[in-house]
């Protein structure tokens, strides 16, 4: 199944740039819903880099083990404003997300995050949070690009 989130943030495609190519901004953006804990210390302390596969302990509300999650980026394209990543875990075996935004006016972007999920039979529950969690997500940006 394919989640598609949209919403506009009242910035600039470098401002969302900085921000997003900073592998911190996912704590920021997720939490407190979900945490991502590295396996590896210090492995989101850096941009991401495509080609690496991040290796995660995922957390529901900082408390609630959910597995493991890793995420592989596949493509980050300023020239296009696209971020692809292939993702996995204990609770989806294919969770592909890809952002993609564009300016619809000086200051102000269109953004979308589409997120391919098959998780067995699991997969209707894992689109609905999809759905919940990526609209909490885009409020976290707005208050991060703040």
């Amino acid at each position: 199944m394919i989640a598609r989130i949209s919403t506009h943030f009242d910035c600039t495609a470098q401002e969302l740039w900085e921000k997003i190519s900073q592998s911190q901004s996912l704590q920021f953006v997720s939490s407190p819903l979900l945490r991502f804990k590295p396996l590896k210390e210090g492995a989101l302390d850096d941009e991401w880099a495509v080609g690496k596969t991040y290796a995660l302990k995922l957390y529901f509300l900082n408390l609630v083990p959910l597995g493991r999650h890793n995420i592989k980026l596949v493509t980050i394209d300023k020239a296009s404003n696209t971020i692809e990543s292939h993702e996995s875990g204990t609770l989806a075996p294919v969770w592909n997300h890809t952002i993609r935004f564009r300016q619809v006016e000086p200051g102000r972007l269109h953004y979308t995050d589409e997120i391919e999920i098959k998780a067995g039979w699991r997969t209707v529950a894992v689109w609905v949070f999809a759905h919940l969690f990526y609209r909490y997500r885009q409020r976290r940006w707005k208050n991060l690009l703040k």
